[in-house]
C-alpha cells in the first residue's frame, strides 16, 4: 500500500492515500464509518480490518479493508476477510486501487485530485514512524505463545554480559528506576514551541512540545515542506532532461506520428526511470507541463521544441 503518505483526516491517522480516498468517498455518499475500532484472531495472525461501515444505530453492517496493487497483500486480506465473514457474520469487502477507480468514476471529482490534496496537505507527513496509538499494532495483545517467547529473550539478555544488558541498564538508569531515594532532578516551566502552553519538565530535558499532538503536527509540516521542495526541484530536472532531449532528437520528434508516441518515446522514458526513478506518465507530464496531462499532450510539446 502506498504508505508514503500518512497523515489525519478529521483527527483520524489514516495510513495510505488509498484510505484517505476511500474515507472521502464515504463521506460525500454520507455513509457513517469507524477506522480500525476493532480486532479479530483470524488463526494465522491478528487483523486489524480499516473501515467498518455503520448504520443510523451504530451498528457495524460491513467491514472493508483497503489494499494498494500488490496482489500477496490483496490475496491474504482476502482470506482475513472471509474469515471474519464467515466466522462472524459481517459482510467484508476489500477495496484495492482498482476498485476506488470504479467508485470515482460517479463522482464529480477525481481520484487523482483528492490524493493529489492528500499530499499536499499540511496534515500529510511522509514515511512517518508510527508510534502509540497511530502504531497498527497498538493495544493488541501478545497471544501466550509470543508472552513465552518475550521472556525467554529477556531472561537470554540479562543473562549474556553483551551490548544489550548494558543498553538494557542503562535505559533502566535513564527512566529513574535506579534513582530510589536520591535527589531528583530539578524541573523548570518552558513553553510548547507549538502552542505555546506552558508545561513543568526536568532541568535536563529536550522535550519542546506538550504532547505528541503538537510535535508531530511540527513533525508533518516540516516533512511536507521538504518533500515539496524535492518535488519540485527534481520536476524541473525531469523537465529539462525532456527539453534536451527532444532539442537532441529534433528530426526524429517532429517524424513521430500521434498514434504511435509510446513506441518513439520509450527511450526518453527509459532515460526519466534510470536516472530519477519515475515511470509515470502523469508524473513526467506534470513535471514538463505542470499538469498531469498525457503521452499526446507532452508529444505536442516534445515538437514544439524541436522545432
Amino acid at each position: 500500500m502506498n504508505r508514503g503518505y500518512a497523515g489525519y483526516y478529521k483527527g483520524i491517522y489514516l495510513r495510505s492515500s488509498y484510505e484517505y480516498a476511500y474515507a472521502r468517498y464515504l463521506d460525500y455518499m454520507r455513509i457513517s464509518w469507524l477506522y480500525e475500532v476493532e480486532v479479530f484472531d483470524v488463526g494465522f495472525k491478528l487483523f486489524k480490518p480499516d473501515f467498518f461501515i455503520t448504520d443510523k444505530y451504530g451498528d457495524t453492517v460491513e467491514i472493508v479493508e483497503i489494499k494498494s496493487k500488490c496482489q500477496k497483500e490483496i490475496d491474504i486480506a482476502k482470506k482475513s476477510l472471509n474469515i471474519v465473514s464467515e466466522t462472524y457474520g459481517i459482510k467484508c469487502s476489500l477495496i484495492s486501487y482498482k476498485e476506488l477507480l470504479v467508485i470515482y468514476r460517479a463522482l464529480p471529482f477525481s481520484l487523482n485530485s483528492v490524493i493529489d490534496q492528500w499530499i499536499n496537505s499540511e496534515a500529510t507527513t511522509i514515511r512517518k514512524s508510527l508510534k502509540g496509538e497511530l502504531n497498527g499494532h497498538y493495544n493488541m495483545k501478545h497471544t501466550e505463545e509470543a508472552k513465552i517467547k518475550i521472556g525467554k529473550h529477556t531472561k537470554a539478555l540479562w543473562a549474556s554480559n553483551g551490548i544489550a544488558k548494558v543498553k538494557m541498564i542503562e535505559g533502566l538508569r535513564k527512566s529513574g528506576l535506579s534513582q530510589k531515594g536520591k535527589i531528583k532532578v530539578g524541573r523548570k516551566v518552558i513553553c510548547c514551541l507549538k502552542c505555546g502552553k506552558e508545561m513543568e519538565v526536568l532541568i535536563t530535558t529536550k522535550k519542546q512540545y506538550c504532547s505528541r499532538h503538537c510535535s508531530g503536527a511540527v513533525a508533518i509540516k516540516t516533512a511536507t515542506q521538504a518533500y515539496v521542495q524535492h518535488r519540485k526541484i527534481l520536476h524541473q530536472q525531469i523537465k529539462n532532461h525532456v527539453e534536451s532531449w527532444s532539442k537532441a532528437n529534433a528530426p526524429l520528434v517532429t517524424s513521430i506520428p500521434l498514434n504511435k508516441i509510446s513506441t518513439y518515446l520509450k527511450p526518453l522514458m527509459d532515460e526519466i526511470a534510470q536516472i530519477y526513478d519515475v515511470k509515470d506518465i502523469r508524473v513526467i507530464t506534470k513535471a514538463v507541463l505542470g499538469k498531469d496531462q498525457g503521452r499526446k499532450a507532452l508529444m505536442l510539446y516534445l515538437k514544439e521544441m524541436a522545432e
